[in-house]
């Protein structure tokens, strides 16, 4: 029996295509209504998930880095790979609806943000309703308008998902804002080191995300300053794990503390290639063994630090 992958449904979403495009017939595809959901489902049930990480137009996705606060991610739940997309978004409607007919427009949060110069000038003053996922909201469409109770709606999704609900037809393509628009995914896997369906596993890991955080709290314990944590991420960065920071994202820790923050550090061993495979073996061992080092360093400095991933 083939392994399961929790993707964002139903399907035709942009997670469900870039899951196809990796994975192919390597695996059974489990749809999940939320990406928090999908995060979730991560188990030795459904050993694999993939999930948006950041969009190049509307930036990061919320939801998924939200999930990496939880205990799970690091424990239970580890990124394992990362995709990417070349987004065009189309606009929907029921089979016959006009434009000026279009009563609201509906779509996942980041849709609605990469087609808002579109949607400014095309339907100025026409709502935007979020919904779970792009392929929820164009199905959602064919349930609106004529003898329903539901107001006359368009949808944001592309266009094979469009082609995939029989009753839908569509009035524009590409209204994304960039032409270059771009969705990054992360792949979920419920170990740390098996290998993935549907590929040769890459003999070298060079990326690494890590959770840094003020350790809990105590009774008695005052709360921590605001600055301590960023200037403990700061000089870990520069000297801490010894290798290139590609990206920091912070969001609110899950404590009651006021501005309390997790920060996500993503780095990434960018020394040049090595010719073999053992070669690139003992790289990453010795890579390894840094990240290891910098996170007994920041735990000795009063922090938390957790890998979430390597890739």
């Amino acid at each position: 029996m083939l392994p399961q992958l929790a993707f964002l449904g139903p399907p035709g979403s942009y997670s469900h295509q870039c899951a196809l495009d990796r994975f192919e017939g390597t695996v059974q595809y489990a749809e999940q209504s939320t990406i928090t959901d999908v995060f979730r489902a991560v188990s030795p049930d459904i050993p694999y998930a993939v999930i948006p990480q950041e969009n190049s137009v509307y930036g990061t996705v919320i939801d998924t880095y939200d999930s990496f606060r939880s205990p799970e991610a690091g424990s239970s739940v580890y990124v394992r790979g990362e995709l990417t997309l070349a987004v065009r978004h189309c606009l929907v409607v029921r089979r016959g609806v006009q434009l000026e007919e279009i009563q609201r427009v509906i779509s996942h949060e980041q849709a609605l943000g990469q087609c808002s110069r579109f949607l400014s000038e095309t339907l100025p003053g026409v709502p935007r309703v979020k919904v779970p996922s792009t392929s929820a909201a164009a199905q959602s469409v064919l349930y609106c308008g004529g003898d329903t109770d539901e107001p006359e709606s368009a949808a944001i999704c592309s266009v094979q998902c469009a082609e995939m609900f029989d009753g839908l037809e569509i009035l524009f393509k590409d209204i994304q804002n960039e032409a270059s628009n771009t969705t990054r995914f992360y792949i979920l896997a419920n170990t740390l080191d098996a290998p993935l369906p549907g590929s040769k596993q890459d003999p070298r890991r060079q990326r690494a995300l890590i959770r840094i955080s003020n350790p809990p709290r105590r009774q008695g314990d005052d709360p921590p300053g605001p600055n301590r944590l960023l200037h403990m991420v700061m000089s870990t960065l520069l000297t801490t794990f010894g290798c290139t920071a590609l990206r920091i994202d912070r969001r609110p820790s899950l404590t009651d503390v006021p501005f309390d923050d997790v920060y996500f550090v993503e780095v990434g061993d960018v020394t040049l290639p090595v010719l073999s495979d053992a070669a690139a073996m003992s790289c990453e061992e010795e890579w390894r063994e840094r990240l290891d080092a910098g996170i007994q360093r920041i735990r000795a400095a009063g922090g938390e630090a957790t890998i979430l991933g390597l890739w």
